[in-house]
């Protein structure tokens, strides 16, 4: 039995909200579900029967640990940016203090995920034929033994985008992922790096092939979130989350501070500088302006104020960003962050946010990487090719094969999507935004776990 989940996220809590431990519960829950779901099994005369399923394996796949969303970033050296092309001692130091400070601030769920490796899910030992009256008063066919058993749990951590660091191959990250591996319960092995690539790690790799899987995390085919020909490097993507993302919320806070001209109660300017932050949960990224307008309006803030220190903002962040040395390389995206410097200039927020609405710039373009699952599985005799990345989770039937056992199968296409807090604007009113948090998890078995059947797939919805 294989579990996959992806793009968690948990950040040190410096930018954005993350998941609450209540999440992992409802995780141990479900796949303690899945795993008594698979201890039923059929005969060679499709007759069922109980027995216990004897591993579980979990795959995190990329983006956990959100190394890139904090805020010790901002006032961080030159040297110590994920970017540097010297790794001094200073650089590890500072990746060691964020890893710590996400593993901190988020050590009860990963106390959870740590025990689901340790023994926690238990199921029952048996399950034994109801008598007569049971079947008569209670209306069961089993009753379960009181005798529990307890699932062996690997849990194995591959990295993507946001966590990449841990697949540096140098000795000094060896202490900070070793913790990482202590404090999750990780199956990893110690002193080298997280995999990446399907067959990054043989075991991994070994795991995939017995439930008929491919999966990687999938930012090797997004062109900002993957330069290099390793993933042992920094990105734009970073740049953008860094330099961007996590700067827009501390400049806008510091130019609406020193205004002559009051804005608001202090309370009011905390809530809104809290959800300009919430701004990389939106996707796309292009409805931020839509989404300060909104966030404007709900806080009460001075309009004036809060759009002159919106521009203000936008032109130092935008200013600095644009000379980064990954972006300067890039001639046309330089010369585009040029334009967008020059605009914000001019236009107000609300302004920006309708002329992007006008321009249709805000369509919920849904990034699906199916057409890249199916590239992929033209050379691969797999049912299951498995990304995350995009933060949309779908399940895409591809087409039908023979295998080599002459046997039909399918091929699907699988996105384990996101544990954030998403935001999407309202098709009715596009001045509006629902919110709601989200979670994934997906699920494959073995020929004879689960009554034959291969995978299950489960998404599910909290409002905020």
């Amino acid at each position: 039995m294989l579990v996959i989940i992806s793009d968690i996220h948990l950040t040190d809590g410096s930018s954005g909200e993350v998941i609450s431990d209540s999440a992992f519960r409802l995780f141990r829950n479900r796949i303690s579900d899945m795993a008594y779901d698979a201890s039923w099994r059929c005969d060679e005369n499709n007759q069922e029967y109980y027995k216990p399923v004897e591993q579980m394996d979990i795959i995190l796949l990329g983006d956990i640990l959100d190394m890139i969303r904090s805020e010790q970033w901002n006032e961080a050296l030159d040297t110590l940016m994920p970017w540097t092309k010297e790794r001094q001692d200073d650089f590890f130091e500072n990746i060691e203090k964020i890893a710590s400070g996400i593993l901190d601030f988020n050590a009860s769920s990963f106390s959870i995920l740590k025990g689901i490796a340790e023994g926690d899910l238990l199921i029952p030992k048996e399950m034994r034929r109801a008598n007569e009256e049971e079947k008569a008063t209670r209306k069961i066919k089993y009753k379960a033994s009181e005798e529990k058993v307890s699932i062996k749990v690997n849990i194995y951590y591959m990295i993507g985008n946001h966590d990449w660091f841990f697949y540096i191959k140098d000795k000094r990250i060896n202490k900070i992922r070793n913790r990482v591996i202590d404090e999750l319960g990780l199956a990893n092995e110690k002193d080298q790096p997280f995999p990446y690539a399907y067959n990054d790690s043989k075991v991994i790799q070994e795991i995939q092939e017995a439930h008929k899987v491919f999966a990687e995390h999938g930012d090797r085919f997004d062109k900002t979130n993957y330069q290099t020909p390793h993933r042992d490097a920094s990105s734009v993507g970073d740049v953008v989350v860094i330099k961007m993302l996590n700067e827009i919320p501390k400049k806008i806070e510091e130019c609406i501070r020193r205004s002559p001209k009051s804005a608001g109660t202090e309370e009011e300017i905390k809530t809104f500088i809290k959800q300009i932050r919430e701004i990389d949960n939106l996707r796309p990224y292009s409805l931020a302006p839509a989404w300060i307008t909104q966030v404007l309006k709900e806080t009460k803030l001075d309009s004036e104020v809060v759009n002159k220190a919106i521009s203000d903002a936008l032109e130092l962040v935008i200013e600095g960003f644009r000379h980064n040395e990954i972006i300067s390389e890039n001639h046309w995206l330089s010369f585009k962050m040029k334009l967008a410097e020059i605009v914000a200039d001019i236009f107000s927020i609300e302004t920006l946010g309708n002329v992007i609405s006008h321009l249709g710039f805000n369509k919920d373009q849904f990034e699906s990487y199916k057409q890249y699952a199916i590239d992929i599985s033209k050379d691969e005799e797999k049912d299951f090719f498995v990304m995350g990345h995009t933060h949309y989770a779908e399940v895409v039937p591809m087409n039908s094969y023979i295998d080599s056992s002459k046997e039909k199968r399918s091929k699907i296409y699988l996105n384990t999507g996101t544990w954030r807090s998403v935001h999407f604007q309202g098709h009715a009113d596009k001045n509006s935004f629902i919110s709601y948090k989200t979670m994934s998890i997906a699920g494959f078995f073995l020929p004879d776990e689960r009554k034959g059947r291969s995978f299950e797939f489960w998404t599910g919805y909290l409002a905020l």
